[in-house]
């Protein structure tokens, strides 16, 4: 009989799809590298100035270079879920001290230096690009400042695509839940629905118009910031290059009096950076659009070409949610497992929306280590549904998480660096010292002991009470009663807390310290330091589909027994959830908070699906609730809480 093949892991099949999307992202980033080429390429030639495979396809291909590091980067630092922290100055704090800014910093200054290389290599001669001015016969040679600006400029934007992109989060995809789930506008479903082409077509004019603004605003300021700050800087840098190549320039070369500045330099700056923004930009957007398509291969789940397909989904339902800690971040890691367990969840929501056959297979699947496969489906959805009480019960009562976090044997004792000690009896009468570092141990010893026998001073004791009294009678002569008031410690702190407060109503600046509403439930609720919520309403909509659909596929009975776990699941998150959103109090540092803003998007989707669930399965087993095991109280709390909802299945 023939070996049992291994069944594959959920990574296995997920890389070879993100390789494919990948490709398809790269292709589109080498359309703009393509354009860029016959851009900034030399004209003198109608033909030779378009034709690929001639100097444009050659600058094509080296211009590719910069979004293929904007690639790796996203590709190394992919993850799903919005980064879920209480204020934006802890999401600088946490994320600051991880390698992922050094990476984002290092990738986008390597693209823009290759840039502008393979930019002043494709420009004619007549841009005066050159690194050298030639001189007359009788001079020597001097570094041409115009391509040391430029070299600048594009340094500086890509300074300010590092921030922009760590501020946006590009690396987040946006998962079922954020694309059109759950009572989104018309036009984000269209959008969510339609082909990347399509989608990346209607995105594109925004993303144009933004870089225009970009370019020109560095355009105009870009000159005057390179004039006061690295001027000097950047001549005295590219002096030391030219002296280590070897080139014929005196090392003590001085700057010109006046910047090199001309309408045709500024016009080329203007162009140069609107095309090294688009091949950024526009290689993100692509990237972005092409990698958050749903897990699906040729009309089907990217699991089905697996050997064993249930097998497959079960690894990836089953990667680690919560990962090695340091404090409270995670260490590296944690991306890639959040990216499998996300995709494994899209995919089960969309088996158990679409796929009637896959459903079926998952519930005939009864021999499988650990259980029937629904079994550890359903397992799996209700702990990461379950996370959502876990964690709000961990907030109000966080002793008894961290006491439960702290198992037997798990504390280590430090390494004993002194000497241990004596066992023999204390109370004998110590023999006399019979060297002379016993006999200076035993003198130290006793000055110890007669100084720790005193007791330290009190309130009470007359050293005290007159010190006191010299320092009441120093104040009361040397200050007025208004200036004793002014320094007593409830004055100064309440005038503190005034300028704290008015220092947060600032706009704009005071916004990175405000521990808003929303952020701070986003972080109870759905966990740190990457939201799960794209993952928990999947689940639920994963549990909802497949127990209404077993009543006529489910031939041996196993999802009814499970239908009042669900339910009361669905029944305790949503009445922790809905009574978090209700009482939790706003932090101090929310000065503009208000009632209204307690209605947190991702808690009312998250609150709606649940709702939607508890309706689903009150209309498919409520006609049977005692047979399958579902109590009274049980079903009057869970109609309760679907209310309209029951209306609108019905309908």
């Amino acid at each position: 009989m023939p070996a049992q093949s291994r069944t594959r892991l959920y990574r296995e099949i997920l890389t070879p799809a993100f390789h494919r999307r990948f490709t398809q992202a790269a292709e589109f980033s080498l359309l703009f590298c393509y354009l860029t080429a016959i851009i900034t390429g030399d004209k003198s030639s109608i033909l030779w100035s378009w034709f690929p495979l001639g100097p444009a396809g050659i600058r094509t291909l080296l211009l590719f270079l910069s979004p293929l590091l904007v690639f790796v980067l996203r590709v190394a630092q992919l993850h799903c879920g919005i980064r879920s922290t209480v204020s934006p100055f802890h999401t600088f704090r946490r994320f600051l001290s991880r390698r992922d800014v050094l990476e984002t910093s290092f990738c986008y200054v390597l693209s823009a230096l290759l840039f502008s290389e393979v930019y002043i290599w494709s420009v004619p001669s007549e841009a005066n690009l050159s690194w050298v001015l030639q001189a007359r016969s009788w001079e020597r040679q001097r570094l041409n400042e115009r391509p040391i600006y430029l070299r600048s400029l594009y340094l500086g934007l890509a300074l300010f695509q590092t921030a922009d992109h760590l501020w946006f989060d590009y690396d987040k995809i946006k998962g079922s839940a954020d694309k059109a789930h759950h009572g989104s506008s018309a036009e984000e479903q269209a959008q969510s629905a339609a082909s990347p082409a399509n989608e990346l077509k209607s995105k594109f004019p925004k993303l144009l118009q933004r870089i225009g603004i970009i370019s020109l605003v560095a355009a105009i300021i870009g000159p005057i910031i390179y004039s006061l700050t690295v001027r000097k800087l950047a001549w005295r840098t590219s002096l030391a290059c030219a002296r280590f190549l070897r080139w014929d320039i005196p090392a003590t070369a001085e700057l010109s009096i006046i910047p090199p500045y001309h309408i045709t330099l500024v016009a080329r700056s203007l162009l140069s950076g609107f095309c090294l923004l688009l091949l950024w930009q526009g290689s993100n957007l692509a990237f972005g659009v092409y990698v958050a398509q749903e897990p699906i291969k040729r009309g089907q789940p990217l699991t089905q070409d697996s050997n064993d397909p249930n097998g497959s989904l079960l690894n990836g339902l089953k990667s680690s949610k919560l990962l090695v800690k340091v404090g409270s971040f995670t260490l590296e890691g944690a991306s890639a497992n959040n990216l499998r367990q996300a995709f494994s969840f899209w995919e089960l929501a969309l088996i158990s929306k679409g796929y009637p056959a896959r459903r079926v297979s998952i519930f005939k699947d009864i021999d499988r280590s650990g259980g029937p496969a629904w079994s550890q489906i359903s397992s799996e959805c209700l702990k990461m549904i379950q996370g959502i009480t876990t964690r709000i019960s961990e907030h109000i009562n966080p002793s008894s998480g961290q006491q439960a976090s702290i198992q037997p044997g798990q504390l280590q004792s430090l390494p004993r660096i002194g000497i241990p000690p004596k066992e023999e009896p204390v109370f004998l009468k110590s023999p006399p010292p019979s060297s002379q570092r016993e006999m200076i141990e035993g003198k130290i010893g006793s000055f110890a002991r007669s100084y720790g026998n005193h007791p330290p001073p009190t309130n009470g004791s007359p050293i005290v009470q007159q010190s006191k009294h010299y320092l009441e009678q120093a104040r009361t002569k040397l200050l007025t009663p208004e200036q004793q008031e002014a320094i007593s410690p409830a004055h100064v702190k309440s005038t503190l807390d005034t300028y704290l407060i008015r220092f947060l109503r600032i706009p704009y600046i005071s916004h990175p310290f405000r521990q808003t509403f929303a952020r701070r439930i986003r972080s109870i609720a759905f966990g740190q330091p990457f939201s799960q919520f794209v993952s928990i309403v999947d689940a639920i909509d994963a549990l909802t589909n497949m127990a209404t659909a077993s009543i006529k596929e489910d031939d041996y009975g196993k999802v009814a027994k499970d239908v009042p776990a669900i339910l009361k699941t669905f029944t305790m998150t949503h009445q922790s959830l809905e009574r978090l959103a209700n009482t939790l109090q706003p932090h101090w540092t929310d000065v503009e908070f208000a009632e209204s803003q307690r209605q947190v998007e991702d808690v009312q989707v998250t609150l709606a699906a649940l709702r939607h669930g508890l309706a689903e399965l009150l209309k498919a087993f409520g006609g049977f609730a005692r047979e399958i095991g579902l109590e009274d109280k049980d079903m009057r709390t869970a109609r309760a809480i679907a209310g309209n909802q029951m209306q609108v299945v019905k309908n």
